[in-house]
């Protein structure tokens, strides 16, 4: 079976409605991303959810630097975050305790009580930093978001995500459409467009999580099962891709905020080399400490 997954995000537009929306489904990027890292199923699919729901709300916005969705919590997953660059290179890690292996596989379970983050951060090239805060509630990740949208931008949002690990690795997708407020919710085009949204909405919730991570179905030919009735024009697709910003220039930096006696803690007693190993992409660097002559 040759996958169809293209790790590309699909801009659409229904056209009866108007409404547009973003389709985003991957094959070996989402792969490689998850198989860095011995996560039990249960996070990875967590991990996976984050990664695919990231990068098709950020295929929504203008901007220039990362977004980023960050949740931290008190559960056996403490911590998960998926960043991606306006060029659309992806990264994403998370921190797991040992008692993750046994967690019920809810975004509740695995990560308790807590805060999620989305961020807009524009600061490496002089812009602004935008970030939006809201409790984990719910048991997945779209759920959390919906309640985002709802409470934070109050912009009717519809998403299905799906993340799976079939014969040929992990895959993964996800939908989103937003309605965009009207200038006149009174006036009587509001209401047709409200009915639309409904309509939109309805055949939304058809969509399969298995649907969305078949490496088989084609994003053309997904979308048109979904909504043929209404009539759907894509336009120019996004490549998306595996992007970790760590380098040795970037260790470095990292290192020359460290004190002494932080580095000598941090050296190797037989070698003196210290190894910095990146939370993203798993690759370590290592670096001799006599290079950081520090009294």
């Amino acid at each position: 079976m040759v996958s169809q997954l293209r790790d590309q995000l699909l801009p659409f537009q229904l056209e009866r409605s108007g409404l547009r929306g973003r389709l985003v489904r991957l094959g070996p990027v989402i792969d490689t991303i998850l198989r860095r890292h011995d996560y039990p199923p249960q996070v990875a699919q967590l991990v996976g959810e984050f990664v695919v729901l990231g990068a098709t709300l950020a295929g929504g916005l203008k901007f220039s630097g990362s977004f980023s969705l960050q949740a931290r919590g008190d559960g056996p997953v403490p911590l998960v975050l998926a960043d991606i660059t306006n060029d659309g290179d992806i990264r994403a890690y998370a921190d797991t305790r040992p008692e993750a292996e046994a967690a019920e596989p809810r975004l509740d379970r695995l990560m308790g009580k807590g805060r999620l983050a989305v961020t807009v951060d524009q600061s490496t090239v002089g812009g602004q930093t935008y970030q939006g805060i809201v409790d984990l509630e719910g048991g997945t990740l779209t759920d959390c978001m919906l309640t985002y949208f709802r409470r934070s931008e109050q912009v009717p949002t519809g998403m299905r995500a799906a993340v799976a690990n079939t014969d040929q690795g992990w895959r993964g997708g996800a939908l989103v459409i937003q309605k965009l407020p009207e200038a006149n919710p009174h006036a009587p085009e509001a209401q047709d467009a409200q009915e639309d949204w409904q309509r939109t909405m309805l055949l939304l919730a058809t969509l399969t999580e298995r649907e969305l991570a078949d490496p088989a179905l084609s994003d053309e030919n997904l979308l048109f099962r979904l909504f043929h009735e209404e009539g759907v024009r894509v336009f120019p697709r996004h490549d998306l891709a595996v992007g970790c910003r760590c380098s040795p220039g970037r260790i470095d930096r990292m290192l020359q905020t460290f004190s002494a006696a932080e580095l000598d803690d941090m050296a190797d007693d037989d070698t003196g080399e210290i190894g910095v190993t990146c939370h993203f992409c798993n690759k370590t660097f290592t670096v001799d400490r006599d290079d950081y002559k520090k009294s």
